[in-house]
């Protein structure tokens, strides 16, 4: 009987240590499937991470690739100007450049001849164009203006602003292209409009010469670009065009005259002053010719 319970403990010391050293392995292989578990979490995050970054750095690529684009289009862009400057600037070596003096001079005789026929009250009145012609090129441009806007009662009937700011440094190449400029946008406006606005306003070494204008419901008028070729002395801006390098910037010089805002209204002539009779000027008799004397 002894025996038997001997052998019977035996067999559950067995069975005791067997249990306990099966309950350690699975203790062992579920950390060690833990471990694996965190691994691949850890392997799939990184392949995640890593996918993100291969996207980021293909639309950098991407990006990349656009902006040389744009370089590249830019860049030939600026040659052709380069080469258009270049070839302009040889033509007029070869034809020996035109002096802007000589331009200027004509525009001065132009604009005069513009206020005796269109704008002087009587045969011996004197523009103020004249008066400022020994002055500064500013004050001749700005009353060479002021004949432009006045000029236009003989053609339509509107209102006209002169909103001018031109510094005393414009060069004279400068004001022959601003009066110019301001003829032709005027041209193109005036017509079409009840009220206008011509600005010509500095803008550091450059002058801006633009028209603003409305119609009779006060709807916006739109100049029409100016048909120029291409130039590095001259771009079209909103309403106008923007002379470049037109100042000199060699000392700063105060504007001509200061702020200089002129407004002229322009209006029909009144039914009364149409029946008005005008006297017809009489011309004076022709002095007799000598007669030739009789052999």
């Amino acid at each position: 009987m002894v025996v038997v319970v001997i052998v019977l403990a035996v067999v559950a010391v067995a069975a005791v240590a067997a249990l306990i050293v099966t309950r350690s392995r699975l203790a062992t292989q579920r950390l060690a499937a833990d471990e694996a578990a965190r691994r691949a979490d850890a392997a799939a995050e990184e392949f995640r991470r890593r996918q993100s970054d291969l996207a980021a750095a293909g639309a950098a690529l991407d990006d990349a690739n656009a902006q040389l684009e744009t370089a590249r289009t830019d860049a030939a862009a600026a040659t052709t100007r380069a080469e258009r400057a270049e070839e302009s600037a040889r033509v007029a070596g070869e034809r020996g450049g035109v002096d802007p003096e000589v331009l200027w001079t004509l525009e001065r005789a132009r604009s005069e001849r513009t206020w005796r026929f269109s704008v002087a009250p009587g045969p011996d009145s004197m523009s103020e164009l004249r008066q400022a012609d020994s002055g500064e090129t500013a004050a001749v441009l700005i009353e060479a203006l002021r004949i432009e806007l006045e000029a236009a009662r003989e053609e339509v009937g509107t209102v006209v602003e002169l909103d001018a700011d031109v510094p005393a440094g414009v060069t004279t190449a400068g004001a022959v292209l601003a009066l110019r400029a301001a003829q032709e946008l005027l041209a193109d406006v005036v017509r079409r409009s009840e009220s206008t606005t011509l600005r010509v306003r500095a803008n550091g070494a450059d002058l801006d010469v633009a028209v603003e204008s409305v119609d009779d419901e006060g709807e916006p008028v739109t100049a029409a670009p100016l048909p120029l070729p291409a130039s590095p002395s001259i771009e079209t801006i909103a309403g106008g065009v923007r002379l470049r390098g037109a100042i000199a910037t060699d000392g700063a010089v105060p504007p001509a005259d200061g702020d200089l805002d002129h407004t002229v209204e322009i209006l029909y002539p009144t039914v009364v002053e149409a029946e008005v009779e005008v006297e017809p000027e009489v011309e004076p008799e022709a002095e007799p010719q000598p007669q030739p004397e009789q052999g």
